[in-house]
């Protein structure tokens, strides 16, 4: 096969994979398949609390990871690749929402801070803020962001478990 029909194969392809996708997010917009969709793919009663959990914490994790502008395209190809719960995945990425990024930030650059030891320093919160001043502080913020990331999504993921198994509905026994 030439290089132009391989290419035009997986162009195909791709656009196939888009269009499937946007075929997903304009069923939302339809109030009774919405409803089928949260049924079958938020509250998926096929898939086990633990991969409901692992879902969700890998969410959180995706969702804090310093990646800023591609943490859903890659939360929901990392979801796919491994078989999570997309919808799940998505909806626990959104921690990282507008008002929650400045705490995200601050909690990253100070976990970076716990673990740099005697190389934490701090930023002074005054008007001098420059590229200069960010770039000095960048290590710490990307190590801090990351631990928190991980630490944020073991913890969410054990305290889904938990819930989803203290709250799970039990069985109807007809005697």
């Amino acid at each position: 096969m030439s290089n132009i029909k391989k290419i035009n194969t997986r162009f195909l392809e791709f656009w196939k994979w888009i269009a499937k996708l946007a075929d997903t997010f304009w069923i939302l917009f339809s109030k009774e398949k919405s409803k089928q969709f949260l049924k079958t793919h938020l509250f998926n009663p096929d898939h086990s609390a633990q991969l409901k959990a692992i879902s969700i914490g890998f969410g959180v994790f995706m969702g804090i990871v310093p990646i800023w502008g591609f943490q859903l395209i890659v939360a929901f190809s990392l979801a796919a690749l491994f078989r999570l719960n997309k919808a799940l995945v998505i909806l626990a990425a959104h921690i990282s929402f507008a008002p929650m990024i400045p705490v995200i930030i601050f909690l990253s650059y100070k976990t970076g801070g716990y673990l740099m030891g005697d190389n934490n320093t701090d930023i002074p919160f005054s008007g001098n803020i420059t590229i200069k001043s960010i770039s000095l502080h960048l290590e710490q913020y990307l190590y801090g962001s990351i631990s928190l990331a991980i630490i944020a999504g073991l913890l969410t993921g054990l305290l889904s478990f938990a819930l989803l198994k203290l709250f799970k509905k039990k069985p109807i026994v007809v005697a």
